[in-house]
């Protein structure tokens, strides 16, 4: 083992030498190359063998390849590329084939290796992998499939031999079938026929053909889903037309009741691939044919799928229209015209959520109408916040207080947790129009709802009051609402915000709010500890003034343990904060 593993790595020396001649890597780096093969050396040619060290070392080798074209582009440097990226290439090639002698079960290592020696250029190699491939994974379908890809290349009639073995052994392969319809297409195209009669003569050959895949998929495979991709692929070519009837016509018979069957054949229709007319081309062409004849499948199958999977037709059919009535300006009326419709017979089967209420309401002009269509979607969905918040929208258009209030007072016996949005409307309504009390009221109502509303609605409500009503009366609040649970974190951060703001600071006021801040929140948060040791840090002028004793690093000292210690049951908290400590005592100059 030992004199095998030298001998390779004196083979190694030639291209060694060339990497430092050309400069492409220094001493001390090639050194590291050959420390890092020869380990790969004992590795692989050690007593026990494991595929993963041929893997890595294969690995190895190719992030090399890569590095050095890198450094080639950088440096410019063009030489010796024979003697470097060549023997690299070899080297590569030669590990994967020992790497099959020992373990030739292995199917992904051989496609690493056909794809390694397509890549390389490194042909007749690659013909002979694809060769044992066959031979020894023909019943994987992947390695027909490759194999045929390789063979197009050069020869799309082999590629197509390759195929139609495959297809014998996997009768039930969608990847093969697919891929000889591909392929029977490609050799359709390949070459330019002048003559009419021989064009007609091999689109009929070719339709033949591509039938014959047809009728057995149908019998071996039968899945409506690989039938519509099938059906898909076949669109842009207008001599398939025959077979793609056929395979619309097995659609219908056998899976009529697939959503997306429907949805399918629809936006055919819209593209101009006609199913069952027979009205001349020039109108079968045009924007509005198109767009009827789609709007048509859609109720077609709207009339004849499953109660259970209407919904999602509808869905589809809504989202066509949609999508439509926004890139389409040719046809505008007809999409409204036909969208509207839709929504009336969607919304009569329970199909419509919120988003198709929203846009329904979008559509109309006549505020009676809109307030229908509103009422409508909340009796089917009373816990939208949407359609809520559009009732109490017109509400405000028509500045009617009275119809206001008593819609926000629905909307929140309906929406409950849900209906924060609804408060701060109603906030921003009264505030225009209504006096202090009424707003307050309705503040003093908002802290008093599930979590979800209050935790939002406290920090407003006290700075509405300092604001409004001064730092007094919000200090009195919030000594109440602080100690109510659930707690606020962000009640005592706008409390703090308060504080910091005032003319004649009080700190210990402000301190006042960050203890307690502190002491709910201490163990999850590391912010809050630095709010508190800021305080100590940015105002300790004014606390030496309070207390001779006071001593700011003492203080900051006794907060950073009492912090580590109540973080101390999650690193990463604890990490947070140390961190977040360390960049304020550098930053805080005193």
């Amino acid at each position: 083992m030992e004199e095998l593993i030298e001998r390779h790595m004196e083979s190694m020396t030639e291209e060694i030498n060339e990497m430092r001649r050309t400069k492409l890597f220094t001493l001390d780096e090639t050194r590291a190359i050959m420390k890092k093969r020869r380990h790969f050396e004992c590795k692989i040619n050690g007593v026990m063998k494991n595929l993963q060290d041929f893997k890595d070392y294969i690995q190895y080798e190719k992030i090399l390849l890569r590095d050095i074209k890198l450094r080639r582009n950088k440096l410019r440097i063009a030489d010796k590329k024979n003697s470097i990226e060549f023997k690299i290439l070899k080297r590569i090639k030669y590990l994967y084939e020992i790497a099959l002698q020992r373990f030739s079960n292995d199917f992904q290592l051989s496609l690493s290796h056909f794809k390694f020696c397509k890549e390389s250029k490194f042909d007749q190699p690659a013909s002979l992998v694809i060769q044992n491939m066959i031979k020894n994974f023909a019943y994987i379908p992947e390695v027909w499939q490759v194999a045929a890809s390789w063979h197009v290349q050069r020869d799309i009639g082999q590629a197509l031999n390759v195929i139609h073995k495959g297809l014998t052994i996997h009768q039930t392969s969608e990847v093969l079938y697919s891929e000889a319809i591909q392929l029977e297409l490609m050799n359709r195209e390949k070459d330019d026929w002048s003559d009419g009669s021989q064009v007609q003569n091999k689109d009929e050959l070719c339709s033949k053909k591509i039938e014959t895949y047809v009728e057995s998929i149908f019998k071996n495979v039968n899945d409506y889903q690989f039938l519509l991709k099938v059906l898909k692929l076949l669109e842009p070519y207008n001599f398939t037309k025959s077979v793609q009837n056929k395979i619309i016509n097995w659609l219908l018979q056998y899976f009529s009741d697939e959503e997306q069957v429907w949805h399918t054949l629809a936006q055919r229709e819209k593209n101009g691939y006609h199913y069952g007319t027979s009205v001349d081309f020039t109108k079968k062409m045009s924007t509005k044919f198109c767009l009827n004849s789609c709007f048509e499948k859609y109720k077609e199958g709207l009339s004849k799928i499953s109660l259970e999977k209407k919904s999602v037709l509808w869905t589809l059919y809504l989202d066509c229209l949609i999508d439509l009535q926004q890139e389409n300006r040719i046809a505008n009326n007809l999409i409204k015209t036909a969208l509207l419709t839709a929504l009336e017979d969607a919304n009569a089967d329970s199909a419509l959520n919120e988003r198709y209420f929203v846009v329904w309401v979008k559509l109309l002009n006549e505020e009676m109408d809109i307030l229908r269509v509103i009422d409508k979607g909340l009796r089917a969905l009373p816990d939208s916040v949407e359609l809520w918040k559009l009732k109490l929208k017109y509400a405000v258009i028509k500045d009617n207080v009275s119809k206001f209030n008593e819609t926000f007072k629905m909307a929140v016996l309906n929406l409950k947790e849900k209906s924060a949005p609804l408060w701060m409307m109603a906030l921003r309504y009264h505030t225009l129009s209504s006096k202090n009390q009424i707003i307050e009221r309705i503040y003093k109502d908002g802290v008093r709802q599930p979590e979800e509303v209050s935790q939002i609605m406290k920090p407003e409500y006290i700075q509405w009051l300092a604001l409004n009503k001064g730092i007094k009366e919000a200090r009195k609040q919030y000594s109440l609402l602080a100690v109510e649970e659930p707690y606020c974190k962000e009640l005592h951060a706008t409390m703090a915000k308060i504080e910091s703001a005032e003319i004649d600071l009080d700190v210990k006021e402000l301190e006042t709010v960050l203890l307690l801040s502190c002491k709910q929140f201490g163990s999850e948060d590391a912010d809050v500890w630095i709010s508190l040791i800021r305080c100590y840090l940015e105002y300790h002028k004014m606390w030496e003034e309070l207390d001779q004793n006071f001593n700011v690093n003492e203080k900051v000292l006794q907060i950073k343990q009492d912090a580590e210690y109540q973080l101390s049951h999650s690193a990463l908290l604890l990490a947070d904060f140390r961190g977040k400590y360390d960049a304020l005592r550098s930053s805080v100059d005193f």
